[in-house]
């Protein structure tokens, strides 16, 4: 748990992460079928002519992460943009929160998929790198323009992220930025570089980093002049020697994605971070700062998919036209509190919340985003071998 009394949505595993190591390899489960992973299943092509029974059906089953979405103070079982929205459309929302990593998430999925089955899903949050996956696949369904016309109100600048044409399938949920945090109480400076925290002798023994590799490994390539999108293995190998030395030189005290009381108390001075957990947090610790680094942060988004075979591809359509809504997308991201994706939500939020309605991290304008880089799309053999160098240099 964070110390604000609800959990850090960072804290669970985007990606593979170090807890993810042998889901790469298809182990995160003891039964035959249950030891597949996303990469372990063959492409299965989509099914046409399949019957929508949305109409018939007035039901949306939607799988998130862990306090993911807006819920009420003291209630974590209600959540009213789910509620507005039912009572809106008539449609019942079947919500749960299964995804706790990607890999085995899909994994999941695919043994139904590869078997021309429903996943038992309409609609799904994954991250940005494993949409491009599930594209690949063939495991989710291209969007119908005209049942989602909110979806002309996205940021411009997550149009064609992290690939060209990855609009056609999927809308952002959230996004946001991986940077640096510290507590000026512990710190009494900034800490504005990669350099400076992997480095600097008064933050010894007293830094913090996320579990990620992409993120860390981004900021660091950031910080050597290096493009996190395209960088080559001897260019990894070059970040990773900085990383390495660090860990040697005992710079680094925790790697976790839980990383927030540690960062309030003091106990780490400052880390790696994303920007939504230090925005919601900074309520009750104003000596928390957050920043991009000088060469640049990490951007990312969560993504709503549909997969392959649902049965109610319209109403699930229709609840992701409902969150590109201003008015819902703002309520959203008041509880979120990370980057919001859709335009006109800032307006609203000026009657919501008017503090954070002036959040760069939440509202971020152009020239913020542009500082923004996402990470290389990688292969799963080579996400798995990067993972696992990571995870040596770091003493896991």
């Amino acid at each position: 748990m964070s110390v604000t009394g609800r959990p850090s949505r960072r804290r669970f595993l985007r990606g593979i992460g170090f807890g993810g190591l042998g889901l790469a390899a298809g182990a995160f489960g003891t039964g035959a079928l249950g030891a597949c992973g996303a990469t372990d299943l063959a492409p299965v092509p989509l099914r046409t002519g399949m019957a929508d029974l949305s109409r018939a059906q007035r039901v949306v089953r939607f799988a998130n992460w862990p306090d993911y979405v807006d819920s009420l103070p003291g209630n974590h079982l209600v959540h009213p943009t789910l509620v507005e929205f039912t009572r809106r459309t008539g449609i019942v929302v079947e919500y749960s929160e299964p995804v706790q990593a990607n890999d085995q998430f899909v994994g999941q999925m695919g043994v139904q998929l590869a078997l021309g089955r429903s996943p038992g899903y309409d609609l799904v949050v994954v991250s940005d790198w494993m949409v491009a996956q599930l594209i690949d696949l063939g495991w989710i369904q291209p969007l119908s323009p005209a049942a989602v016309p909110n979806a002309a109100r996205l940021v411009p600048e997550f149009r064609n992220s992290p690939l060209p044409g990855v609009r056609r399938y999927a809308l952002p949920w959230q996004g946001g930025f991986t940077g640096i945090a510290w507590n000026l109480s512990a710190t009494h400076r900034p800490v504005t570089s990669m350099s400076d925290l992997l480095t600097s002798s008064d933050l010894r023994g007293r830094v913090g980093l996320v579990a990620e590799m992409g993120d860390v490994m981004g900021l660091i390539m950031l910080g050597m002049g290096v493009n996190p999108a395209a960088f080559t293995d001897a260019e990894f190998d070059a970040a990773l020697r900085q990383l390495d030395q660090a860990a040697g030189a005992g710079q680094v005290r925790t790697v976790t994605n839980d990383y927030t009381a540690m960062l309030a108390s003091g106990e780490i001075a400052a880390c790696t971070a994303w920007a939504g957990d230090i925005l919601d947090m900074q309520q009750t610790y104003p000596q928390l700062r957050f920043a991009l680094p000088e060469a640049g942060g990490m951007l990312w988004t969560d993504d709503m998919v549909i997969p392959a075979f649902t049965p109610h591809k319209e109403n699930a359509e229709r609840l992701m036209n409902f969150y590109y809504e201003p008015a819902a997308a703002a309520q959203l991201s008041a509880y979120e509190q990370f980057i919001c994706p859709v335009l006109g939500a800032q307006a609203v939020m000026r009657s919501v919340d008017p503090a954070l309605a002036g959040a760069q991290y939440v509202f971020p304008p152009a020239e913020l985003l542009a500082r923004g880089h996402y990470f290389k799309l990688l292969s799963p053999s080579l996400n798995k071998s990067y993972n696992s160098r990571y995870a040596t240099a770091v003493g896991f």
